[in-house]
């Protein structure tokens, strides 16, 4: 397992670095500091490496959401900062995103992976709306359903525009549009000042 981890993640170094079609398996083993034989026995092909690495991206961006804040919302605020943080410094989160976007052959594993996102999404945002923190016209679902693709875009526009360096600003202008829009006013300070800790700024 710990080899297939160190695949991993050099799998992920080279998509990131070059794309999916200019990576080469020789390039990847080397980089892991395997042999092509060994690195077959865990990844048969190329493109089983770059599911895998969607997979583990899917994995550890499901991973921050936090289930234990009181604050529905101020829990989606810290899960975005959070996959915020990935996106800027863990290859294996980049990559998959890349690899997801890039490639018509992973479009299924891209469509589970938005499915999932935007299903627990609206989760949250029906726990928010229920608590007083959100007042809208606008459904759980339409919520969930737009907040992905949003931060979807602001990422993928921060990577072309900066390579990320301006993403934690970038979130936080979502956030204090979203929450300007559909916060209750009784809460509305309140997480627009959990947005602004959030993603303030850190040197």
């Amino acid at each position: 397992m710990e080899r297939r981890a160190l695949i991993l993640v050099a799998a992920a170094e080279e998509f990131d670095r070059v794309g999916f079609a200019a990576a080469t398996v020789a390039a990847i083993a080397r980089a892991a500091g395997v042999s092509q034989g060994a690195l077959h026995f865990h990844f048969p092909t190329k493109t089983a490496m770059a599911l895998g690495v969607i997979g583990e991206q899917n994995a550890r961006t499901f991973d921050v959401v936090s289930h234990v804040d009181s604050s529905p919302t101020a829990a989606l605020i810290g899960a975005s900062r959070s996959i915020a943080e990935l996106l800027r410094t863990d290859p294996i989160v980049r990559a998959g995103i890349r690899l997801s976007l890039e490639r018509g052959e992973f479009a299924a594993a891209t469509v589970s992976f938005y499915e999932q996102w935007i299903a627990g999404i609206v989760d949250v945002f029906r726990l928010a709306i229920a608590s007083g923190e959100l007042r809208t016209d606008l459904s759980a679902e339409q919520l969930g359903s737009t907040l992905v693709p949003y931060f979807t875009g602001v990422q993928l526009v921060s990577d072309v525009r900066t390579g990320r360096a301006d993403l934690y600003p970038a979130v936080a202008t979502m956030w204090q549009v979203l929450l300007t829009g559909v916060a209750d006013p009784r809460h509305r300070a309140r997480l627009l000042g959990v947005a602004a800790e959030a993603f303030a700024p850190t040197d």
